[in-house]
């Protein structure tokens, strides 16, 4: 998931090739009511997943639970002259690991951003639709919570890590520092919402490489298939979402939630080493310190990890890259050369 260098150059007479105001949120809303009727026929909490319709969902001990290429060590010396017994747990706690992190973003991120939604917090999304989205986004989620719960007993109960506990990951302790940086809920409460469309922007990437992966632990490949057929369609949802909440929204609010949308990118960024580190320890990793000193070293925040050329796409529809104000925010972060 690497990026290419992004050089932001601001689009001349873009109101002659944009839709208007009006109208593209306009667009937004009856996209979004589309989207909340068609989710009958694609939430895959209403489809059966067993072994007569995947019938590789015997868990097999040959395989690798988990991607060697996304170790944030995945070429340092240490690790690669570990032993093999070693290196395919380490590859198994990564999975579970894996799987805490999406509970973390179902449960911490998402799940709060949409309860806002249906308590009617947020402007431009308080009506009967954004409720039903919404709503039933938390059926997703939840769904995806017993997903990734079931994928990592399995992993645990298969190959003794019932022990293995994790720390906080970075994305959500970034996104509670940042809230606890302000005193007034509306901005505490577009801080998470921020976070939300960012990691709903994000998480079909982050979860493309395993899906597509047949050389993995099958029934890992088939549960991240499956919550990423929900994630193509929330994407598309939170990123009509983000238009209509920006476009209620006061010149203060719009002027915090330019600054504020950028920074969840560089928490997804952060390789998450206070997990790996915890991670390595429990296993009995006898070079963790060093390794993960180097990582340390080298960069524990690094853009190149993931794509974030969506979210440039978003914030030039939504007109933020339209102000020399969005364009500063964004370069701040990294995301412009």
């Amino acid at each position: 998931m690497s990026v290419q260098s992004l050089a932001y150059q601001p689009t001349k007479n873009i109101k002659n090739t944009r839709k208007s105001h009006h109208q593209e949120i306009s667009y937004s809303r009856n996209l979004l009511q589309k989207m909340g009727g068609n989710w009958h026929q694609r939430a895959q909490v209403k489809t059966k997943i067993d072994q007569q319709s995947h019938p590789e969902l015997i868990f097999d001990t040959t395989k690798d639970d988990f991607r060697i290429d996304l170790l944030p060590f995945k070429s340092h010396p240490d690790f690669l002259a570990a032993p093999l017994e070693i290196q395919k747990k380490i590859l198994s706690a990564g999975w579970i690991a894996y799987n805490e992190k999406t509970i973390d973003i179902e449960s911490k991120v998402i799940t709060p951003a949409c309860n806002h939604i249906i308590y009617r917090n947020i402007p431009g999304v308080d009506d009967g639709i954004s409720q039903e989205i919404a709503s039933e986004t938390l059926v997703d989620e939840a769904y995806h919570v017993l997903l990734v719960i079931n994928a990592c007993r399995m992993t645990r109960e298969n190959r003794g890590l019932q022990s293995l506990r994790l720390p906080e990951f970075n994305l959500v302790r970034n996104m509670q520092i940042e809230q606890d940086c302000y005193a007034e809920t509306w901005q505490k409460t577009l801080v998470q919402v921020a976070t939300a469309i960012v990691s709903e922007v994000f998480i079909s990437d982050y979860l493309d490489l395993l899906a597509n992966d047949t050389t993995i632990q099958p029934f890992n490949r088939v549960t991240v298939a499956t919550h990423k057929r929900d994630e193509l369609a929330h994407a598309g949802i939170f990123k009509h979402l983000a238009k209509c909440i920006y476009s209620e929204l006061n010149q203060q609010q719009k002027e915090f939630f330019i600054e504020v949308l950028p920074k969840p990118v560089l928490w997804f960024a952060n390789v998450e080493l206070r997990v790996w580190q915890a991670i390595l320890e429990q296993i009995g990793f006898a070079k963790t310190e060093s390794v993960i000193a180097d990582c340390a070293a080298t960069n524990e925040v690094n853009l190149l990890r993931i794509d974030y050329t969506e979210l440039i796409d978003l914030a030039q529809e939504m007109g933020i890259l339209e102000s020399q104000r969005g364009i500063d925010s964004f370069s701040k972060a990294g995301l412009f050369n």
